[in-house]
């Protein structure tokens, strides 16, 4: 049997390899007699044929996992090879195996990430033998992880409670709040990948200790770090801080969060200054300007008086005239969501103060 495991749905990827494993006597995951694990990314074809050939000793089946191989023709390659990837051709020896037969005895599983399977030419020459299984594991839309939280939630043990943050926060850390009032929304949004959701749910179970779970409980044992971050990306925008704007939108893109919510927290982070600019021409307070924005804590307060001087009515304006343009070439899909927002990101901070470029 020769399985294809692929996907960003990593928990239920890992627990289907889990269970292929416990067949060859590896259940307890430390790779035993009938259970051989290789590293894919520098196997050759005899590694995987030699034990892949041999039968069980102690175990009716023996398990072969090669990890990594087929992401190594995910760039290219083709069948002659090339500079965009290995050469196909090198593993003749395995697909030839593979077409005429391996034992019965024998469970030869290949895992990797997301797979472009129509494209991969190693898993389309694999495909061809007409004897291997390919099983995706798509990644979770948001609807799907907040049901996929419930029902792991459920399964470990963990009770949520509905109902707003009620923590004490000093007054200039408010902003920090999260705005959800259900658990099982938050953590989602927190930990958009599957075994981490897993993990910090094992974690909720434990820190909960049977009462149920709030957001509170939520947002101080397992947020924090994407609240954070977002807020890293709009000051590093505001300020002109390249380094720090960049890192912090790599950040939230690698864990999943949305195009489309980044634009519109920096939208949201704009919007304010046109206000400020105008109550200081018509010479009002910075409490009075804290007050109108809903911004009373002086240290948000005053960022803001400051961002708008710098700016000024003109560096606004054409603020407003790059997030429009990104927005627009994202929905007419004339460029990349990502791309649209990274060089809409790139001309945010060419208007912020030099000096504050410097300083990145």
């Amino acid at each position: 049997m020769i399985i294809v495991l692929h996907g960003q749905d990593e928990l239920r990827l890992r627990r289907r390899l889990s269970a292929l494993r416990a067949e060859g006597g590896g259940e307890a995951g430390a790779p035993g007699a009938d259970v051989a694990l290789l590293d894919g990314r520098d196997v050759k074809p005899e590694e995987i044929l030699a034990p892949a050939l041999t039968a069980p000793f102690l175990s009716p089946r023996r398990t072969v996992v090669v990890e990594g191989l087929l992401g190594r023709f995910e760039g290219g390659g083709g069948r002659g090879g090339g500079a965009r990837g290995p050469r196909v051709d090198a593993f003749n020896p395995l697909i030839e195996a593979i077409a005429a037969g391996i034992p019965e005895t024998t469970t030869l599983v290949f895992v990797e990430g997301e797979l472009n399977a129509g494209r991969n030419p190693l898993l389309r020459r694999l495909d061809e033998t007409g004897n291997i299984e390919v099983e995706h594991f798509p990644e979770l839309k948001r609807g799907e992880l907040v049901q996929f939280v419930r029902e792991e939630a459920q399964e470990q043990g963990v009770r949520f409670r509905r109902g707003r943050s009620s923590r004490a926060l000093p007054p200039e850390e408010e902003w920090r709040r999260p705005r959800e009032d259900g658990p099982a929304q938050l953590l989602a949004a927190l930990h958009p990948n599957t075994l981490e959701l897993a993990r910090e749910l094992e974690k909720l179970a434990l820190y909960t200790a049977g009462r149920h779970a709030t957001v509170d409980d939520i947002d101080v044992l397992c947020g924090g770090e994407r609240e954070t971050t977002v807020w890293q990306l709009v000051d590093g925008v505001l300020d002109g801080e390249t380094a720090q704007a960049l890192q912090a939108l790599r950040f939230l893109l690698s864990r999943g969060e949305s195009v489309n919510s980044l634009l519109s927290q920096l939208a949201a982070a704009y919007r304010p200054l046109s206000t400020v600019l105008d109550l200081l021409e018509d010479g009002k307070s910075p409490e009075e300007i804290g007050k109108a924005i809903r911004r009373p804590w002086p240290r948000l307060r005053d960022a803001a008086i400051r961002r708008a001087q710098r700016l000024g009515r003109e560096g606004v304006r054409r603020a407003y005239e790059t997030l429009v343009e990104a927005d627009r070439g994202m929905k007419s899909g004339e460029v990349r969501d990502e791309l649209a927002l990274e060089v809409a990101i790139t001309r945010l901070i060419a208007l912020a103060p030099r000096a504050g470029r410097r300083a990145s």
